[in-house]
């Protein structure tokens, strides 16, 4: 476990300094993140009866679009370098490449709501982090569940020609629960609803995080066999 861990860390730390030298994916992904706020906010009649309770549904399909964006990079860089067949050959435990895209995916996507959500704090004149520690759990569940789905997704994708159409193709529908059970949560707090709506939809989320987190773990090692 150790061994994996330190593999992990290892090509954590190689990705991460790739993109702070480049700021390709926080550039790009911030700027689409900032312009469906932006659209959103002239396209409904925004007003202070039901900003909170089309808030939620805005700011997570702000992250989806935003997360979706950038999650064929992670693993798009490797294959322009000829890296993937590197680490597809490197004597190393496969759940330690697909541990460190993983992290390196939700490492990003946080960086990119704690930039956005500010904005949307202004742009909507509603403070969404109010309950900070309760909304944070809603944000961290939910982003585990999109980057477990769509680091898995975009491996199964690089080598497509039409990779760019089929990650969101593939990646979407599997993540309809996870929208529901998250925007539900992040309404219910916004809204000041029913606490046991807000405590069954993060077991929900819970369950679904454990579950996808076990199963793409397992299946990332043939997929790597065929990159």
């Amino acid at each position: 476990m150790n061994e994996i861990l330190r593999t992990a860390h290892a090509i954590l730390l190689k990705d991460m300094k790739t993109e702070f030298r480049s700021r390709e994916f926080l550039g790009h992904t911030f700027m689409f993140a900032l312009l469906v706020i932006v659209i959103f906010n002239f396209a409904f009649k925004i007003n202070p009866q039901n900003t909170p309770e089309l808030a939620s549904g805005i700011l997570w399909i702000a992250f989806l679009f935003a997360g979706t964006l950038g999650l064929g990079r992670s693993f798009l860089i490797e294959k322009e370098n000829d890296c993937i067949q590197g680490l597809g050959l490197s004597p190393v435990d496969r759940t330690a490449i697909f541990i460190a895209k993983f992290l390196g995916n939700l490492f990003f996507l946080a960086v990119i709501q704690i930039m956005t959500i500010p904005v949307f704090i202004v742009l909507y004149n509603l403070n969404v982090m109010e309950h900070f520690t309760l909304q944070t759990t809603v944000f961290l569940l939910g982003d585990i569940g999109f980057m477990t789905l769509g680091t898995l997704i975009a491996a199964m994708s690089v080598n497509l020609k039409a990779r760019e159409i089929l990650l969101p193709v593939l990646l979407l529908p599997l993540l309809v629960p996870l929208l529901i059970f998250a925007a539900s949560a992040t309404a219910a707090l916004l809204t000041d609803g029913d606490p046991e709506t807000y405590m069954g939809r993060l077991k929900l989320l819970a369950a679904y995080d454990v579950i996808f987190f076990v199963v793409s773990a397992l299946v990332f090692e043939y997929i790597m066999d065929e990159l």
